[in-house]
């Protein structure tokens, strides 16, 4: 309301500056400065009311796509028009942060597809290396051998793990999506061995690397964001379980297991705020059996750049 306000204002103060300069000049004696000065006065008058079309334009445009997320591709540009100079120098600023704000709500969508709470479209592939690094500390009671005694000491077991990982997205047909991802770890363990929290033994150090699990997803957008709404997302995931189990004694890979989620994304500009509730259940292996897991997920995204974005 307050754009249309100051729209209609500058509609009518265009006309009533140029109708006052040409009754101040008929009037007075105007001298050649003082009508450049009127002139300067229209020019800057002109571009304002320019300035404040285009801003209403955009805002009415960001409503119908946060109505209608499909207009985003289907939106034509906005006008340019030609004019004076200084005009002209104005428009094409404006349209210049006009690319840098699409740019970065590109680089937020991309953060945001990469982390599961927005799908691609239709037929439009995607891939997400990434590399996370990891420290484990572990510490649990253990019976020690001393000569003819049993001890009772502790196992500290510190471990790090670099995981390289390859996500692979394809926008599929009615709003969903196929996910794939292939893991390589390296792990480092370093085990010592304590009793009442002085050392025992020497410390043991083993290495082992190689291929994870092969991961196999499929996504669907449930619900459009539309009002106060969110964009609803469901997931259905399969751990193969195909990978390296173990290396050198250092377990890698994990054991076979299918598991749902349900993700939201909701829009509050500037930030977007996503979250996640997640089951998984694990397939029965060599007699092991590990426990069900449940997990949720709440956070919120900014877009800093055109090229990155702070979540």
């Amino acid at each position: 309301m307050r754009c249309i306000q100051r729209t209609i204002l500058a509609s009518f103060s265009l006309p009533l500056i140029i109708c006052f300069s040409q009754a101040f000049a008929a009037e007075h004696n105007v001298t050649h400065d003082e009508m450049q000065v009127l002139l300067k006065e229209r020019d800057a008058a002109i571009i304002q009311l320019q300035h404040t079309v285009k801003d209403l334009m955009t805002r009415l445009d960001a409503v119908e796509r946060s109505i209608d997320p499909e207009r985003s591709a289907q939106s034509p540009p906005l006008p340019n028009n030609s004019g004076a100079s200084a005009s002209t120098q104005a428009q094409q600023g404006f349209a210049k942060l006009e690319v840098d704000e699409q740019a970065a709500q590109r680089a937020l969508e991309r953060t945001l597809t990469q982390g599961g709470a927005l799908l691609l479209p239709s037929w439009r592939m995607q891939f997400g290396p990434s590399i996370t690094y990891s420290l484990n500390q572990t510490d649990f009671p253990a019976l020690l051998e001393e000569g003819d005694f049993l001890l009772l000491g502790s196992n500290d077991v510190e471990r790090a793990a670099v995981k390289a990982n390859l996500a692979v997205q394809v926008g599929l047909p009615f709003e969903s999506q196929l996910e794939l991802g292939i893991p390589y770890q390296w792990v480092d363990e370093e085990i010592r061995t304590r009793i009442q929290g002085v050392p025992f033994g020497q410390t043991g150090e083993r290495n082992g690397k190689g291929i994870g699990s092969l991961k196999v997803g499929l996504a669907k957008t449930f619900v459009r964001e539309r009002g106060w709404r969110p964009d609803l997302v469901g997931r259905i995931t399969w751990d193969t379980g195909s990978g390296d189990r173990t290396d050198n004694g250092v377990f890698i890979s994990g054991f076979e297991s299918v598991g749902g989620s349900l993700s939201f994304v909701k829009r509050k500009d500037p930030l977007v705020f996503f979250g996640s509730a997640s089951y998984r259940s694990f397939m029965e292996d060599e007699g092991i059996e590990p426990g069900d897991q449940f997990a949720f997920s709440f956070g919120t995204a900014l877009a800093v750049s055109p090229s990155s974005s702070l979540f």
